[in-house]
Order: structure tokens, then sequence, then C-alpha cells
């Protein structure tokens, strides 16, 4: 029997997060899998968290800090869920702004409650029209150095770049900007998808489930 599997997903603020684990989550109960969310943020009372609660799905938040300042919570969260409905799933969102999830995160999860979570690997959902102009593709808005530095850190932790909202953008832009991700930060997968219209989303849980151990 395969241990539960912890998955985080990352990116910055409107990539559309919230949707996309929707999403995910579906997709994991249409295969009989439970799932447990875990919502993060720095204010209290989460909307996201009322929004996928109301689908039906055992959601946990953490607030006043993002995971990273906040991990001795997240174990607690996960471990409420697991005494409340044991999850073979869980689908962890910190907050738009929150970096170096991989060291904070995933590696002392993987030393220290190795044998409980089977980590998956850090995806990172972007929305295309700001990656693009990030990314110099095409002119749009300034943002400042600040903005730049977490947005392109997000992006170098990520083992999966999930480019949302295709559905914005033509197919040239779209391709466009894949191969500048993939040229950019090689180490990573990226993928396309669109979570309004539920389109790529299970090829992006294959990528997932395909490290399970």
């Amino acid at each position: 029997m395969l241990m539960p599997q912890y998955v985080m997903i990352g990116g910055f603020l409107g990539a559309g997060k919230t949707t996309a684990i929707l999403q995910l989550a579906r997709l994991f109960r249409d295969q009989n899998r439970k799932v447990g969310l875990i919502t993060n943020d720095q204010s209290f009372g989460l909307v996201d968290t009322t929004m996928l609660r109301s689908h039906g799905f055992a959601t946990e938040e953490i607030t006043g800090g993002c995971f990273c300042c906040r991990f001795g919570s997240l174990v607690e969260a996960a471990g409420k869920l697991t005494d409340d409905m044991q999850p073979d799933v869980f689908l962890a969102e910190p907050v738009g702004s929150c970096t170096d999830l991989r060291a904070t995160v995933s590696y002392p999860l993987q030393q220290m409650y190795g044998d409980n979570y089977a980590v998956a690997p850090l995806s990172v959902v972007l929305d295309p029209i700001r990656t693009r102009q990030v990314l110099g593709l095409e002119k749009g808005k300034n943002f400042s150095a600040k903005v730049i530095y977490i947005f392109e850190k997000q992006l170098e932790e990520a083992d999966i770049l999930v480019i949302n909202k295709c559905d914005l953008i033509d197919d040239a832009q779209q391709s466009e900007l894949h191969t500048a991700l993939e040229s950019r930060f090689p180490s990573a997968t990226v993928i396309r998808i669109s979570a309004r219209e539920g389109l790529g989303i299970d090829a992006w849980l294959s990528l997932i489930t395909d490290k399970e151990q």
C-alpha cells in the first residue's frame, strides 16, 4: 500500500492556484483517492478555504504566516486531516509570496517525516501573461525588483512549471513561452493547462504520481 502523498503547489498571486488545485483534487477523487487540502495565507478567514470546503473537500488552513515560517503548523494540519479522514493525498497551497519551499518544507518533510509521507515534486503554477512579461517576451507592466526576485525564485525551485490560463493566449504565444521556460529552467518539466476549462489536468496528475514511492 502506498503511503500518503504530500503534494505542494506554489505560484505567484493571481496564477489561478486554487482553481488548479480544485481540478487536481477532483481528478484524484475520481480515482477513489481521499484528498485533504491545506491552505495558507497571512490573513485569517480564507476565501479559498471556504470555496474548497464548499466542493466537499476536507480543508485545514494555516494563517498568520507562510509554510516556511509555520512548518510546525503545517505538520499539525496534516496530522489533523489524518486523524479525521486518513487522506491518500495532501494538496498544500502556500501563500503566493512564499519562496524556498524545497529547502524549508519539502526537504524537512522528507528528512523528518519520510516514513509518513511520500513528498511529490514541487509544482509552481504560472499566469502566462505575467510570465511572458517577466521573461521579456512581451511588453507590459513594470514589476518591482522585489516582485521579480520572488517570481524568479519560485520558478527556479520548481520541479514542474505549470503554465495555467492557456486559454488567454494563442498557440504561438504558448509555444514561445514553453520554449523560453525550458531554456531558462532546464531542470523543470514544463506543461500547459487551463484550470478554468479543465484542460491538461490529467497530464499534470501523471507527472505528480509517476514519482510516487
